[in-house]
């Protein structure tokens, strides 16, 4: 590959486009590849197919390199990923910055560790983006398992150098909790990363005119929307529980592709016990470039996750005008006030009960002034040039640091 003299950034991430089932992940990459891929050369490394497929994507290269917007992306065949190819393409691939997403994913993450560990790899600078894995809903998941495998990484030395991407203040409480690491070692420079979802390219036509955001029609349905993976992380069984008990006629439209088969079953389970003013619909996966217009045909987005470390999808909701109801275990806090929705704790069902018949008493002159809210908040967000500031920081402060170890 052409060598050049931007700076280098070799991520490894389980699933990249044209893939969507992987969430968030994928798109905090791609918005950063999109805004930054004029400074910083991108090459990304990833699975060719996407989450739970059997077959690799149509039109790519497989086990080699693809030109794919801004970046180059390595789609590489389950076949190849053993720890001696991934070793072989880390040396091959020129880098100033090894760039990991997620810190549970054995072959993305713990195989370019082990191979840094081992001496097998130029030791460049290093960032591990935890994605939300160290909350405290996403850590108690397999606890048994996710505890003694830090353990062991951090006290074999595994994580030694590694600098920390956090994208809230959050998500830095978790890393120091669970990693044991100084907060010095999270971005230092600018101490938490925020993602680049805020700053996504949206339609701003649409924010032009607020007072004309166009509502659906008056209704005695409320419209909820659940978009996201289908898994305990996302707390779909709670919202049906919650649902239970509302009086007001529900429509409740599912996206998502099912993770977990089993507890999927418990769900529909679930939903064959709700009352009958309760209408629920499952309809699959969506791709990454329908998610905003399906949202927006929705008078309120629920997700009462465990624990997220931004939440692309929520910041999709408000883009399209729609409030949006989650847990407290989100960066998306003090939503009342703002008039954006409601963060509200998990141990406090009936409060969620409230907020859904609170949102199903709105009239037509309240639901239009808070999809203007969300609609202004997110222009305000997107137009916030500090996080293009923050995130290009994020591997220029890491390569300078890496630089002052070694001189050290």
């Amino acid at each position: 590959m052409i060598s050049n003299k931007k700076t280098v950034v070799l991520a490894f991430v389980g699933c990249y486009l044209p893939g969507f089932r992987g969430g968030g992940p994928i798109r905090s990459i791609a918005n950063m590849v999109e805004r930054l891929g004029d400074e910083f050369d991108f090459r990304i490394v990833t699975m060719d197919r996407d989450l739970g497929d059997l077959h690799p994507y149509q039109s790519i290269k497989v086990d080699a390199w693809n030109q794919v917007a801004k970046a180059q992306v390595f789609y590489a065949s389950p076949a190849s990923l053993s720890l001696w190819n991934i070793i072989k393409l880390i040396r091959l691939t020129q880098h100033d910055v090894l760039y990991l997403n997620s810190f549970f994913n054995v072959v993305f993450t713990l195989k370019p560790l082990l191979a840094r560990w081992l001496g097998l790899v130029p030791r460049a600078a290093i960032v591990l983006a935890p994605r939300g894995e160290f909350s405290q809903g996403a850590f108690k998941l397999k606890h048994w398992k996710k505890a003694p495998y830090s353990q062991l990484l951090r006290q074999v030395g595994m994580l030694k150098d590694v600098r920390w991407h956090a994208s809230t203040n959050f998500e830095s409480a978790d890393i120091q909790r669970v990693v044991k690491v100084d907060s010095e070692c999270i971005n230092t420079v600018v101490n938490v990363a925020s993602d680049l979802s805020i700053v996504q390219n949206l339609p701003i036509s649409n924010f032009s005119k607020i007072v004309d955001v166009k509502i659906g029609a008056e209704s005695d349905v409320l419209r909820v929307c659940f978009l996201s993976r289908i898994a305990p992380m996302k707390n779909i069984d709670y919202a049906l529980k919650v649902l239970a008990q509302v009086k007001a006629t529900v429509q409740f439209n599912i996206y998502g592709p099912k993770e977990l088969p089993a507890y999927w079953a418990e769900c529909e389970l679930l939903i064959a016990k709700l009352p009958q003013n309760i209408h629920v619909t499952y309809n699959g996966s969506v791709e990454n470039s329908q998610v905003r217009s399906i949202i927006s045909s929705h008078d309120l987005f629920f997700v009462p996750s465990l624990g997220e470390n931004f939440g692309h999808v929520f910041m999709e909701s408000l883009s399209a005008g729609v409030p949006i109801l989650v847990s407290d275990r989100t960066p998306w806090r003090d939503l009342q006030e703002q008039k954006l929705g409601w963060d509200i704790p998990l141990d406090q069902p009936d409060q969620f009960l409230l907020a859904l018949e609170e949102a199903a008493g709105f009239d037509q002159v309240k639901r239009s002034e808070m999809r203007a809210c969300c609609i202004a908040y997110a222009h305000h967000k997107a137009e916030d040039g500090e996080v293009l500031n923050m995130n290009r920081s994020l591997f220029l402060n890491a390569m300078n640091l890496h630089k002052l170890s070694i001189q050290s």
